[in-house]
C-alpha cells in the first residue's frame, strides 16, 4: 500500500477508537445512538447531527461508533444504546432470542459492499479453499458474504474459510499483507483497494439484492416510554437523508471530515454510493427481511417460525406520512 492509503486507514482506525470510548458523563436527556462502521453508513448519522437536524426536532443525540453490528447489538441489549443504525440480521437474531429490539425504519435496503480479492484472484472459482474476512460472525458482513457466495455457487460452510478480523481498515490491511485472500468492504475502501490494484470481484449494490443493510432500531420499551423522542429522531434522521442528497458540497465536507480523507475521487465515489443505495422511503423492505431471516435461521433456527412483520414497527413512519412530513420534505 502507498503512504496515502496507509494514512487513510490509520485515520479510520483512530476515528473508530475515539468514537467508541466509554461515555463517562452525559446529560440525562442525551440519547446514545450507536452506528456500525466505519463505512459509508456513518454518513447518515453525521449529516443529521452536523446539520443540526436532530436538534431542530429537540433530540440531543450522541453518536458512538462500533466496529461491528454484533457488538452494537450487545450494547443495545445492555440498554446503554437507545437507538442504533445497523444491519437487520442483528435485530432479527436478538428479537428471536427474546430481546425487545425492533426495527422502526430503514435507509439502505440492499447490500452496498464490494468483494475485493487478492491480486491473483480474478474469478469466483479461485476462492475455493481460500480465506475471506468479515468483521464478526453474526454481523451484517457475515450475512452478506454468505448470500453472495450462494449466488455464485459457493457454500460458505464448505468451500471457503470465513475469518473474523474486525473493522474494514483491519481487513484491508490483512489483504494487503497476504494474510487473507478476499474480504468484503464498502466505499470508500473499495475504491482505495481498486486504486492499489486489487481485484473487485463484484460490486454487490449492482446486483440489487433486497437486504436490510441499514435499519434504525430501538426497543419496544423505549418506544413505549419515549414515543415522541423516537418520532422526532426519525424526523431528523430522514431529513438528514434528504439533506445529503440535495446538499452535495456540505455532504462532501462531512465525508472528508469523518472518513479522514481529502482525496476528491474517494469522497465523490463515497457520495455516489450513498445516492445509489439509499432508500428514501425509509420503510423496511419485507423481501429483504426475508432474505436476512433465511440466513439468520442457519444460526438461530427459531427464526423459521417468524414473519418479517414480527421484526418491524412502522407506526411512526405511517404517522409521519399521514401528517404530510414526507410530502413536505420532498416537494
Amino acid at each position: 500500500m502507498n503512504k496515502g492509503t496507509v494514512a487513510f486507514l490509520r485515520g479510520l482506525v483512530v476515528f473508530t477508537l475515539l468514537l467508541a470510548r466509554p461515555v463517562l458523563v452525559r446529560s440525562a436527556d442525551t440519547i446514545i445512538v450507536g452506528v456500525s462502521g466505519p463505512s459509508i453508513n456513518m454518513v447518515y448519522s453525521f449529516v443529521a447531527r452536523d446539520a443540526g437536524l436532530w436538534q431542530k426536532y429537540g433530540v440531543d443525540a450522541r453518536v458512538v461508533l462500533f466496529e461491528a453490528g454484533s457488538l452494537l447489538a450487545q450494547a443495545m441489549l445492555s440498554g446503554d444504546v437507545k437507538i442504533s443504525i445497523s444491519s437487520g440480521p442483528a435485530a432479527i437474531a436478538a428479537r428471536t432470542q427474546g430481546a425487545d429490539t425492533i426495527i422502526v425504519a430503514a435507509c439502505v435496503n440492499t447490500l452496498p459492499y464490494s468483494i475485493v480479492a487478492a491480486k491473483g484472484i480474478t474469478q469466483w472459482a479461485q476462492l475455493r479453499g481460500k480465506k475471506i474476512a468479515i468483521s464478526r460472525l453474526g454481523s451484517g458482513t457475515d450475512t452478506a458474504i454468505r448470500l453472495v457466495l450462494k449466488k455464485y455457487g459457493l457454500d460458505a460452510a464448505k468451500d471457503v474459510m470465513i475469518v473474523q478480523l474486525g473493522t474494514q481498515p483491519s481487513r484491508f490491511q490483512a489483504l494487503a499483507a497476504g494474510a487473507i485472500d478476499a474480504t468484503i468492504i464498502s466505499p470508500p475502501l473499495d475504491l482505495a483497494a481498486k486504486k492499489q490494484g486489487y481485484q473487485i470481484l463484484v460490486n454487490i449494490a449492482e446486483l440489487g439484492i433486497p437486504y436490510p443493510q441499514q435499519v434504525i432500531e430501538t426497543t419496544d420499551r423505549f418506544v413505549r416510554e419515549n414515543p415522541q423522542t423516537v418520532k422526532n429522531f426519525l424526523k431528523g434522521f430522514i431529513e438528514g437523508v434528504r439533506y445529503a442528497a440535495t446538499h452535495k458540497d456540505e455532504t462532501h465536507k462531512i465525508i472528508t471530515k469523518y472518513l479522514n480523507t481529502a482525496d476528491p475521487e474517494i469522497v465523490e465515489a463515497t457520495y455516489q454510493s450513498y445516492l445509489q443505495v439509499t432508500d428514501y422511503s425509509a420503510y423496511p423492505n419485507m423481501e429483504g427481511l426475508r432474505n436476512a431471516m433465511e440466513e439468520v435461521a442457519q444460526r438461530v433456527p427459531a427464526v423459521k417460525s417468524k414473519k418479517p412483520e414480527d421484526f418491524v414497527n412502522t407506526r411512526f413512519l405511517k404517522e409521519l406520512e399521514k401528517e404530510g412530513f414526507f410530502k413536505q420534505l420532498y416537494k
